[in-house]
């Protein structure tokens, strides 16, 4: 196809609507009407002879060969944005969104150091987050995310790594549940606890189950959730513990009355921090740099600081279940 005859803009539009999968949100999104986004696509379909979005329940979904563009045409993008870029950047003049697959461990602990570093030095600069989904290495080539951040232990060589921080494990529960009269919970009593496992994929098995099998021993799991962010509303209404990151587990008592203890099983060495990767073609970029900079400075102020909150943002459990 001769690039001649196409306008450039019309591929701008059609990354928005495979982002939004509406017409309307992706007209917000550049800048455009809902009519002239809909006109713009009836050029490209015209172009590629091909309908590349058909109306559903869910919104504007991809044909085949919608499919088949979404990653050249975002990397193509992606690059003439990076090439026609200013060498130098100027975060406080600079409109720019940066795109993190994490966790919410990740966005609870160090998104709000981000965001205060945002207001005071890059009001034009916005974060947007996307889950892992188990293909972070797949998001970061077909630049879907700029940046991961996880716990890893293996990264191959065409990324750039950078350990952000180092963590340890810790078990939560309300304030009257029978363990929280241990310092050092007894193994033996742990494992008979009633446990709340938090698991990003949804797997009813965790590093503590791999653990306590190599001692003979097991737990009964029975609460899974995906998220870290549902756990202290569970166990703050229940007889389950749960045995967590200890930034998590700061970052719930600020606004639930939890107790917290050393958990007694220890993580394998490839859980207890959080790596941050990009792709190496990202690394002399100017706006890239300063971002890594800023990422590595949350990780450091988390160090340093811990998580804050104000007095008046800290609330009591909703209710306890007494025994």
């Amino acid at each position: 196809m001769n690039l001649a005859g196409i306008d450039l803009n019309l591929l701008v539009v059609f990354n928005a609507v495979m982002d939004e999968r509406s017409a309307t949100r992706a007209g917000r999104k550049i800048g455009m009407s809902q009519p002239a986004v809909s006109n713009a696509l009836n050029r490209l379909r015209h172009l590629m002879r091909d309908d590349l979005f058909v109306r559903g329940p869910e919104g504007m979904r991809p044909t085949a060969r919608a499919l088949e563009l979404e990653v050249p045409v975002r990397r193509a993008l992606s690059e003439l944005e990076d090439a026609l870029d200013p060498v130098s950047f100027d975060p406080a003049h600079a409109e720019r969104t940066f795109t993190i697959a994490t966790n919410d461990y990740m966005t609870m602990t160090l998104l709000p150091y981000l965001a205060g570093y945002l207001v005071a030095e890059a009001p034009g600069v916005n974060i947007h987050t996307s889950p892992i989904e188990g293909r972070l290495f797949e998001k970061l080539d077909a630049q879907e995310a700029d940046y991961g951040i996880m716990a890893l232990s293996d990264v191959p060589d065409r990324f750039g790594r950078i350990d952000v921080g180092s963590d340890h494990f810790v078990c939560m529960m309300r304030k009257d549940h029978p363990l929280a009269r241990y310092h050092d919970i007894p193994l033996e009593e742990y494992a008979a606890a009633r446990h709340l496992l938090v698991s990003h994929r949804g797997d009813a098995h965790g590093f503590v189950d791999d653990e306590l099998a190599n001692m003979g021993l097991s737990r009964r799991i029975v609460i899974v959730v995906n998220h870290f962010g549902s756990a202290p509303m569970i166990i703050s209404s229940s007889d389950l513990i749960v045995t967590v990151p200890s930034r998590m587990a700061e970052k719930c008592t600020q606004f639930f009355d939890l107790h917290v203890v050393p958990s007694p099983i220890s993580p394998p060495a490839n859980m207890i921090g959080g790596v941050l990767v990009w792709h190496k073609r990202l690394t002399n970029h100017p706006a890239h740099s300063w971002f890594r900079q800023m990422l590595l400075r949350a990780g450091r102020d988390l160090d340093e600081h811990g998580i804050k909150a104000p007095d008046n943002m800290r609330t009591p459990a909703p209710f306890a279940v007494s025994n």
